[in-house]
């Protein structure tokens, strides 16, 4: 009489596994991932080229700023930020040189690239805007060096 308790308790331990067993397993091969380690990365765009030698006429300067081909064309980039404020002053400051600019929000996972993007920022937000010409060729440089040559 004292073991009849045993019987049921063993044998819902075991039913308790085999079903715990089953749902890891789904979960295992159905599962999504629920944190990104993508930030989000604000990309300043001069305009979409159908073909090099447009962008060149339209740009002469183009090799000096980011341009990304894609299907729909080349995708001329004369900036990158982390802060939406930021891309604000930098847009304001190329619209004042007369060019369109056009606000694009990316996802970048490259810690590295992120990280010295950040400290740049800062220095956008306390330089003149005369520098910040500068500032995003030198941010370009690096996004050239640390992202698209580790995306080959």
């Amino acid at each position: 009489m004292k073991y009849k308790f045993l019987i049921p308790i063993a044998l819902s331990i075991v039913v308790g596994l085999f079903f715990g067993k089953i749902f890891f397993q789904n979960y295992e091969v159905n599962g999504i991932t629920v944190f990104d380690e993508k930030d989000k990365v604000y990309m300043l765009q001069v305009g979409v080229y159908s073909t090099l030698d447009k962008m060149e006429e339209a740009f002469p300067e183009y090799q000096k700023y980011l341009y990304i081909s894609q299907d729909d064309g080349y995708h001329l980039y004369v900036g990158i930020t982390k802060n939406k404020e930021i891309a604000s002053i930098i847009k304001e400051y190329y619209e004042d040189q007369g060019y369109s600019i056009y606000v694009k929000e990316n996802l970048l996972d490259n810690n590295a690239f992120l990280s010295i993007l950040g400290e740049y920022d800062k220095i956008i937000n306390i330089a003149s805007p005369s520098d910040i010409a500068e500032i995003e060729k030198i941010v370009i440089s690096n996004y050239k060096e640390m992202v698209l040559e580790n995306e080959t």
